[in-house]
């Protein structure tokens, strides 16, 4: 893990065009069945925005933690994560956006998730 960190590291470090940028982001979500707390999951990633022409690409890589209910912090499931994909719009009325992201864990199988969202304005 720690080689692909400085490779993505790396390769974020440059400025391709002036609206790339470079950003850090935690990202927290609370799972509740019926009302009642479940599970949080948290992570810190990296990321690296850049536009090319009409599409805006994004990636990101990270660390995170998921902690079931009576679990302290630290005492949960980690995992690396990482997330790739790109926006796009089209005749100024299509959105389209497309995202890949993997929870690779170290101790249960890995999560990966593709996403594609449409919207049409009229």
């Amino acid at each position: 893990m720690k080689k692909l960190l400085l490779i993505g590291l790396a390769a974020f470090v440059c400025d391709i065009y002036a609206s790339d940028y470079n950003y850090i982001a935690s990202e927290h979500e609370l799972k509740f069945e019926d009302g009642a707390y479940e599970q949080t999951k948290q992570r810190i990633v990296i990321g690296r925005n850049i536009t090319l022409d009409s599409y805006q690409l994004f990636g990101e890589i990270g660390f995170g933690e998921d902690i079931t209910e009576g679990q302290s912090i630290g005492s949960g499931s980690d995992y690396d994560y990482y997330k790739v994909g790109f926006n796009a719009k089209y005749f100024s009325t299509l959105h389209l956006k497309v995202h890949f992201e993997s929870k690779l864990n170290s101790s249960d199988k890995d999560n990966n998730e593709l996403q594609i969202n449409t919207k049409y304005k009229f």
